[in-house]
């Protein structure tokens, strides 16, 4: 059965194709339509499964009603919370989004975003890549007045990220007020990862540490990882399980860290929690260890429904720069995590 249209809805009730399309469009209080004709024209659209023609609303609008999420190759980072943040809050707009993948390096190209919206159809963009964009750019994207928001990038406008600074801090604070003294910060060897977050982790640890008066102990795991028992990573995590200052407690800049410590821990007899707590940053409580993780969550549901918010604010005036918003990251139970014995 071929979709419905205006004229068949017309034809259907006996009306004039102008009445329906009023009512339709919310018209039906201005041009004096009386309320029972109004609600019949809208039963009857639900009931033969009328849905308006999206290209003739975006001529009306002026609008697409599409939103592109512009996704780099490298440094992929697309985690389900983030989705769900980003299509909820676009739901609720009545807004649809394209997702589109390309190489870092063509994101920079200043013909690229302008050829996008074009080409995509949609009204504004946001882009998911792992390093900020240089200020150039960025100065060259609001002279263009394309509607655009980062995320997940630390930059002084456009943007929105966790605010991993202030979760370093809360995971330090939380293992303080356990009893724990000797608190480890443990990341990977990754010089070639210019992500904010290797750096803010780091320093809210230090910084809490340093406020309670102790001092910090950040170590790096060799970034090799071969699956093998003779693994480095595991190998590293163990020399400092070994050592004479044993933390009684660990940070882990994410998931591969953790689980080095975790199998560490166990070749080397270490119960966790009992003698060494654990915890994490993830985007959501993991339980791969069989226990779930005390996990601090960088909230990436609040993340992209913060992001589709500046989006539209962005598309009201894009040539105005936009604060950069960081979202408050939150502690979430697990089992990984207990008070220090005495």
């Amino acid at each position: 059965m071929a979709h419905p249209t205006i004229a068949t809805l017309a034809e259907h009730l006996g009306l004039s194709r102008a009445t329906v399309t009023h009512v339709l469009n919310g018209r039906g209080d201005t041009q004096r339509i009386s309320p029972k004709t109004q609600q019949r024209v809208r039963e009857a659209a639900q009931e033969l499964g009328y849905r308006a023609n999206a290209s003739a609303r975006a001529v009306r609008a002026g609008r697409f009603g599409s939103i592109a999420l512009i996704q780099s190759l490298w440094g992929q980072y697309l985690p389900p919370e983030l989705l769900f943040g980003l299509t909820r809050a676009l739901a609720d707009q009545d807004l649809h989004l394209v997702l589109s993948q390309v190489p870092d390096p063509m994101m920079e190209d200043e013909t690229y975003l302008p050829h996008t919206l074009h080409e995509l159809s949609v009204d504004g963009v946001l882009l998911n890549r792992h390093v900020a964009s240089s200020p150039g750019y960025l100065e060259t994207i609001l002279r263009l007045r394309i509607p655009a928001i980062w995320l997940n990038v630390k930059q002084e406008f456009d943007a929105i990220h966790p605010d991993d600074s202030q979760g370093g801090r809360l995971a330090t604070e939380f293992l303080l007020t356990l009893g724990h003294e000797k608190i480890a910060y443990v990341d990977s060897d990754e010089p070639l990862n210019a992500h904010y977050s290797k750096h803010d982790r780091k320093q809210g640890y230090e910084q809490a540490m340093a406020a309670a008066g102790r001092v910090p102990h950040v170590y790096a795991l060799p970034k090799l990882w071969h699956h093998e028992p003779g693994d480095e990573r595991i190998a590293g995590a163990k020399a400092l399980l070994q050592s004479p200052e044993r933390p009684t407690a660990i940070i882990a800049y994410e998931l591969a860290e953790a689980m080095a410590v975790v199998h560490a821990s166990h070749q080397l007899g270490l119960t966790i929690p009992g003698d060494l707590s654990i915890l994490l940053f993830h985007s959501r409580t993991d339980d791969r260890y069989f226990l779930p993780f005390h996990t601090i969550s960088n909230e990436m549901e609040q993340v992209g429904r913060g992001a589709v918010l500046l989006l539209l604010e962005k598309m009201q005036s894009p040539e105005v720069p936009l604060p950069t918003r960081a979202v408050a990251m939150r502690l979430r139970e697990g089992m990984t995590c207990q008070k220090k014995h005495p």
